[in-house]
């Protein structure tokens, strides 16, 4: 995969549409004791998750590949100056296992640390998302290879209400005093 076609930009409204009429849900990722559900486009609820990404005060960035939507990274929790959490998802198999979800993560971190100046990165999953848990490992791992920025890195298997792993990624040592935000 050539990294270079895979790029962020701030999700739009028309974008956001876009995106959810192709999404489906993935049924790997369905926790214990939920009924899978298919995802049907609806106008109403994606204005709803709009504006809830808004009122939540999220950075949303569209992942695009070769120009196409595939996926999103959300930026929550965002404490000015120390600390956000970062998600990611791809709107269906057809952009799993190709390289994009780790090259939209090393740009998001990227982000986060030069253009946010946020020191500290959070990272979550749901718990038996092994393939996402990957993905961040990755691009973590190849960020320390390939800039000076990062200097004290964690990825703990750390989890809340069993339906996360959490990984922390800082870019300098943070005092003894830890930031870490609710979830949203």
């Amino acid at each position: 995969m050539n990294h270079d076609i895979v790029k962020l930009m701030p999700m739009t409204d028309e974008m956001y549409h876009s995106y959810f009429r192709e999404y489906e849900n993935d049924p790997d990722l369905c926790m214990s004791g939920q009924e899978f559900v298919c995802n049907e486009y609806s106008e109403e609820k994606v204005k709803r998750y709009i504006q809830r990404q808004r009122d939540l005060k999220r950075v949303t960035l569209a992942i695009l590949c070769e120009d196409e939507i595939v996926g999103e990274i959300i930026l929550k929790n965002i404490e000015e100056r120390k600390c956000a959490t970062m998600s990611i998802t791809l709107k269906n198999p057809t952009f799993k296992d190709r390289g994009i979800g780790t090259a939209a993560e090393k740009s998001a971190v990227d982000y986060v640390f030069r253009e946010l100046n946020i020191p500290t990165l959070y990272a979550d999953t749901i718990q038996s998302n092994t393939r996402s848990q990957r993905v961040l490992k990755k691009s973590v791992l190849s960020l320390l290879g390939r800039t000076r920025l990062i200097n004290t890195i964690e990825l703990t298997d750390q989890c809340c209400d069993n339906m996360s792993g959490f990984f922390t990624i800082h870019t300098k040592t943070i005092s003894n005093r830890r930031c870490f935000p609710s979830l949203g």
